[in-house]
């Protein structure tokens, strides 16, 4: 009963806080499931709105937290329109690509609006909502000037760490967006993040220093990678340590004098605290990589004289050339080995031997018998050949429509059907979707298709009309009418007119 109530408990009480944590991927997955597919006819439809929002993401972090700059719609405008033009070949002229940067920008700040995430809580037996933004403006001197949001910014880092080479200048540019938006709870846990980097950074010193002593030549690689993701980064940290510290110390002044901030004074001094621990083991860190350098330095002196050997060692020697792929140094090693003269002498012991010697009797192989491999055929397969057969028995009945007739329309082709196929069409899904196929394009042109087919109606067309030659050449176009076609137990679709060549309808 016990062990039921633990998991009713942790059900109920723990979810308010995962929906805490999930509502920050909200927006990601509402935006890239948007399509291009209605703006401007579909025009843009292959950019991935995913994508755009990570690449604007990570331009804003790059702005306002490395540079410390707000930005500018300009600024953005010109960000957007290199990334249209490198990655999606958008080449339009300039007002179609302000209006399409403009669309992109409005659909990721939401309208100005923020997104609001719905989610069930079990403690108070409804529903709650959650906003968030990723995208704040302000205007300073009559200009706009946008910055991102702390749950930008984590959702951001969540994913992957803008910098590889130091997690700790991340961690520190979410915890500056936190103690700004108020949220010094969330800075503390991020304060402690810091801590276990530093923890681990000071483990990975001793690990590299253990394999400097051991084996110089690995040492010096993992040493140099040790400098280039840790050492090289400690200017930048210090100085977000103080920002953070400044910023810190600016709320503890307005705690005193405002009750917003005076309600939160336990959780400020508890970040406070945790701040300056991880301040002070940054300190120790920096101290300890210093003591490495030197004593690396000293370990790979001491190396370089004992570099001379007595012997030759050919595994280094092959591993070292795989590292450097360079196959042509195995020359040194093979030429000095052709000059050898070896003298070669012959055992007289060796000729009774091989006087003695009895062969065994031959041993007669195995007869492996050719067997053929049964294909197997996927369901979806069959699925795929069973479509592309009744496609083609609707083409080709309303392919010959085209070729007797200048128009006409779907009730008439439908007509043409019940006298070849009988009615069993009617039920046939696979003629719904050819029609639905059929009707994403406009016109089609037959010659067109056998060099560019942008569909998968278009390829089998494409197929098709290469075997019936008759059919190269036709060209038509699809006219939308007011006329329904009613279907017995199913819902009614509109009607549609075949325009055959370049010729008028005739009604």
């Amino acid at each position: 009963m016990s062990g039921e109530y633990v998991l009713t408990r942790d059900i109920i009480y723990d979810h308010n806080e995962r929906m805490l944590n999930i509502r920050k991927y909200y927006p990601y997955f509402k935006l890239s499931e948007m399509s291009f597919r209605q703006y401007k006819e579909g025009q843009f439809d292959n950019i991935d709105m995913g994508y755009i929002l990570m690449a604007v993401l990570r331009f804003f972090i790059e702005k306002n937290n490395f540079n410390e700059e707000p930005v500018t719609y300009e600024e953005y405008e010109k960000f957007m329109s290199d990334i249209l033009t490198r990655d999606f070949a958008v080449n339009e002229d300039e007002k179609t690509c302000k209006e399409l940067i403009k669309f992109i920008f409005d659909k990721i700040n939401n309208d100005g609006r923020p997104f609001v995430y719905e989610y069930f809580n079990p403690v108070e037996k409804k529903k709650q909502s959650l906003r968030l933004k990723l995208i704040d403006a302000k205007i300073v001197d009559e200009t706009i000037y946008y910055t991102i949001t702390s749950d930008a910014v984590e959702f951001y880092l969540d994913t992957k760490e803008v910098r590889d080479e130091s997690n700790i200048t991340i961690e520190q540019v979410l915890l500056g967006k936190l103690i700004s938006s108020k949220n010094f709870k969330g800075g503390t846990r991020v304060a402690r993040r810091i801590n276990s980097e530093v923890g681990r950074l000071l483990s990975r010193k001793n690990e590299v220093l253990s394999i400097l002593s051991h084996d110089v030549f690995e040492g010096v690689k993992v040493y140099e990678e040790f400098n280039d993701t840790v050492v090289k980064w400690f200017d930048d940290e210090q100085k977000l340590f103080s920002q953070n510290k400044e910023l810190i110390e600016q709320a503890l002044k307005k705690a005193e004098s405002e009750s917003q901030y005076y309600s939160a004074m336990n959780d400020i001094y508890m970040l406070e605290s945790e701040l300056n621990r991880a301040i002070t083991r940054h300190g120790r860190l920096l101290s300890e990589c210093t003591d490495l350098q030197i004593k690396a330095d000293e370990l790979i002196a001491k190396a370089k004289f004992t570099s001379l050997r007595m012997s030759f060692d050919f595994q280094d020697y092959f591993k070292r050339l795989k590292e450097l792929d360079r196959a042509d140094m195995l020359e040194n090693i093979i030429v000095p080995m052709l000059n050898l003269k070896v003298p070669k002498q012959f055992d007289i012991i060796n000729i009774d031997e091989m006087l003695l010697y009895r062969p065994e009797g031959e041993e007669k192989g195995e007869k492996i018998k050719d067997e053929q491999l049964k294909e197997y055929v996927y369901e979806d397969e069959l699925e795929d050949k069973r479509i592309e057969h009744n496609y083609r028995i609707f083409m080709g009945i309303l392919f010959d429509m085209m070729l007797k007739n200048d128009n006409f329309t779907l009730s008439d082709a439908e007509e043409e059907l019940r006298k070849n196929i009988g009615n069993s069409f009617e039920r046939n899904g696979d003629w719904y979707s050819f029609m639905v196929h059929l009707c994403q394009k406009k016109q089609y042109e037959i010659n067109l298709l056998s060099e560019h087919p942008d569909t998968f109606l278009e390829e089998i067309i494409k197929n098709y009309c290469k075997e019936v030659q008759k059919y190269q050449g036709l060209k038509f176009r699809i006219e939308s009418t007011e006329d329904i076609i009613k279907k017995p137990d199913i819902a009614s679709i509109s009607d549609i007119k075949f325009v055959v060549g370049d010729g008028e309808t005739d009604g």
